[in-house]
């Protein structure tokens, strides 16, 4: 069955599918962290970030030599293959009828959320397992705390930078924390002792923080969760922080083939809103799908922090 025919039949709703392509969670960066390529297929080859642009050739050519000729790598591949999420939830002709509200944009915005929450959680999890990193390109801080007084974050930031430049040529300028451990660094006294020498140390802030540790970028991930069986809200980013390679987001769609850590493979025209009716056409359906996998395809352009609070 063609992807076509699978997206004809979903008889795409533009009204709806608009609203939710401009509702997006503020405090989800999952795409900030992996950003969207647009693919046609589902399953397809992504290029793997190789060496082959650093190598040093000779160059130098003497009067009346040949040309110096290298052979190209070869371009090394792995599989991904996108998976379809979808929700629907329903809306029952009287209750558009007598509520004051949309019940059909109210529905958009629910089943969009919880796509988009299944997706962060995913992409959280990703960057927090160890083996998607190149070996040598993690360390875990369970006895060494980043909220030490005498830790030393500014030193063990650029030790990674160094650690991941050095085996991809790029030097990795986005860290990603999670809302707990941001909320512990701010008050970290090394860092604090850096910007002033009065007594009353101003808590750090994001813009201080990237300066202090020269970097162009920090995501916050603050989203929770309730896991399904349970009652209570869960953080979904954990105690942790990365440091990636993450190249500027573009509006059409990045390139698979540039440097970074990751991305999110999306298939093309998605997401999509439709609307169908149940049994007996009282009660209509509202149904967000979207097809995507999101992939570390650069282990080495990043660096893992583990129980750093």
């Amino acid at each position: 069955m063609s992807a076509t025919h699978l997206q004809n039949l979903r008889g795409k709703d533009e009204v709806l599918t608009n609203l939710a392509l401009g509702y997006m969670q503020s405090d989800f960066i999952g795409e900030q962290i992996m950003p969207v390529v647009y693919t046609d297929k589902e399953g397809i080859k992504v290029p793997i970030f190789g060496k082959g642009s650093l190598v040093e050739y000779e160059t130098e050519r003497a009067v009346g030599a040949a040309s110096n000729i290298i052979t190209l790598d070869k371009t090394t591949t792995m599989p991904v293959v996108l998976e379809e999420h979808d929700l629907a939830a329903g809306v029952d002709y009287r209750e558009q009828h007598e509520s004051q509200f949309d019940e059909h944009a109210k529905a958009t915005r629910r089943v969009t959320q919880g796509v988009q929450l299944r997706q962060e959680a995913e992409i959280a999890r990703l960057i927090q397992t160890k083996s998607v990193y190149a070996n040598a390109h993690s360390k875990d801080f369970a006895s060494a705390k980043w909220t030490a007084d005498d830790a030393d974050i500014q030193t063990i930031i650029d030790d990674a930078k160094e650690q991941v430049r050095s085996a991809t040529g790029v030097t990795p300028k986005t860290l990603v924390l999670s809302g707990q451990v941001y909320t512990q660094i701010r008050r970290s006294a090394k860092l604090r002792s850096l910007i002033s020498d009065s007594a009353n140390k101003p808590l750090l802030n994001v813009a201080t923080l990237k300066e202090l540790l020269e970097l162009d970028e920090i995501l916050i991930g603050n989203a929770v969760s309730i896991p399904v069986g349970n009652k209570q809200t869960k953080p979904i980013w954990g105690n942790f922080a990365s440091l990636i390679v993450r190249p500027d987001q573009v509006p059409s769609g990045n390139d698979e083939g540039v440097p970074a850590f990751g991305y999110t493979f999306r298939r093309r025209g998605l997401p999509v809103v439709d609307r169908y009716d149940g049994e007996g056409g009282k009660v209509q359906y509202v149904r967000y799908t979207d097809i995507r996998k999101a992939a570390v395809v650069g282990g080495a352009c990043g660096f893992l922090f583990e129980n750093v609070i």
